[in-house]
């Protein structure tokens, strides 16, 4: 049986005969289910083609790519709750990504404002998604408990952050001799990446994207998805650069990536990493994406996600304080955090639709962030006081003011009438 999707994604490929051929006297339990009911009692089932969250997955869903037997996998489905130290009561949510009504459910977003445990919640629901065996036990320790009902299958688990503060439990070292379970060694490694600033003793390395970038096209290359990656590319970069950056040619590439931007080499990165790694049945962990990216970037990322997520059929759970990829998501799909007085964590729903919504008034309802003490409309307050009118102060300005800023001049004018009645 093959350890992954990926095995039985590549048979696809074989003409009809040589395939059935192949799988045939490979003896494969995928192609020919009735196989596995000679060993599926054996303590060999469990302990070896059993072990792998990969190979389970596999095994249901391999079928559907050489024409045999599949199971149909609901999406996930699972609550998450931790208790952060300080903190007067636990963090709590629902991550639900069923179908509903054709909209698009691949990510759910988490967002908030600053200090609200976004950043802790992803790390904790990595390190509660996958057995403690996987990581490096120092990185473990360091985050809450994690508690998650009903146990989620998934087949390999990607975290991404390319933020300092970053919190991702890291993988085990690769020379790390293997934990064993049941007398079993432990070799689930594999079912985890992390793809962040920081190396294997967990020092922050400023090198480590363009590292990886040079690095991230070998698995994409061996696992015969290139064209894959520069469909995805295409999402948010010219479609000559797309095809540059995924040419077979070493020179080419080195051409492509030369002549992009620190935001497109990290997130042409993200995106190689994504494709190399992913397989069916994955869950992505993305901590703040809008680091080191321009709002026209950022605006694309959510289209490239859910690309590439609906062709390997996976999922991602994304944490941001970025009133732009919260205009793109439904808002069924969104997450708010917040804290009250007492230091309480809330997650909750949100109130409104997010999708489409004015970016302006998603950042005044959801993060808060627009108070008139601390946004344009303290200043436009205070010359308005000045000038008198919205027209003297809309005359300062070398062009037209936008809407808001209009809206909001007109709204004072017409509420006070004079400067003198403004408190």
């Amino acid at each position: 049986m093959g350890e992954s999707i990926a095995y039985y994604r590549r048979i696809r490929g074989l003409k009809a005969k040589i395939r059935r051929q192949y799988l045939s006297l490979m003896s494969d339990l995928v192609a020919r289910p009735v196989r596995r009911e000679r060993i599926k009692n054996e303590a060999l089932w469990e302990k070896c083609f059993m072990r792998e969250a990969s190979s389970r997955h596999a095994l249901k869903r391999g079928g559907y790519y050489i024409g045999s037997h599949f199971e149909e996998v609901a999406p996930p489905k699972f609550a998450f709750e931790m208790i952060l130290q300080g903190a007067s009561g636990p963090h709590s949510m629902d991550l639900d990504f069923s179908h509903h009504n054709q909209l698009p459910n691949r990510t759910i977003l988490l967002i908030g404002r600053n200090g609200t445990g976004k950043t802790t919640a992803l790390a904790t629901l990595a390190a509660g998604l996958m057995p403690p065996q996987v990581f490096n036990r120092t990185t473990l320790e360091r985050l809450p408990e994690a508690h998650i009902s009903p146990d989620v299958e998934i087949s390999r688990l990607i975290a991404i952050s390319y933020n300092v503060f970053d919190e991702f439990p890291l993988p085990r070292p690769a020379g790390e001799k293997a934990p064993r379970i049941d007398g079993v060694a432990y070799r689930s490694r594999g079912s985890y990446k992390y793809c962040g600033l920081r190396d294997n003793s967990g020092v922050i390395t400023t090198n480590e994207v363009s590292q990886m970038l040079n690095e991230a096209l070998e698995p994409v290359v061996q696992g015969d998805r290139m064209d894959i990656l520069r469909s995805i590319l295409s999402t948010f970069l010219n479609s000559s650069i797309a095809t540059a950056l995924t040419s077979e040619e070493d020179e080419e590439r080195a051409s492509a990536i030369a002549g992009l931007s620190a935001g497109q080499r990290l997130v042409v990165a993200i995106f190689s990493n994504i494709v190399g790694f992913i397989e069916e049945g994955s869950l992505l962990l993305i901590d703040e994406p809008e680091t080191n990216l321009h709002p026209g970037l950022l605006s694309s990322f959510i289209a490239a996600l859910n690309e590439a997520l609906a062709e390997f059929d996976s999922y991602a759970v994304v944490a941001s304080h970025s009133p732009i990829l919260l205009q793109q998501v439904p808002g069924r799909f969104v997450r708010h955090f917040t804290r009250d007085g007492s230091d309480r964590p809330k997650i909750r729903p949100l109130e409104i639709e997010s999708f489409g919504e004015d970016l302006g008034e998603l950042t005044r309802r959801v993060l808060g962030l627009a108070d008139p003490e601390r946004d344009f409309t303290d200043v436009l307050r205070q010359l308005f006081e000045v000038r008198g009118s919205a027209e003297a102060v809309e005359a300062l300005f070398d062009y037209p003011l936008g809407v808001p800023a209009s809206a909001y001049l007109y709204a004072l004018e017409e509420e006070f009438g004079q400067p003198e009645g403004i408190r």
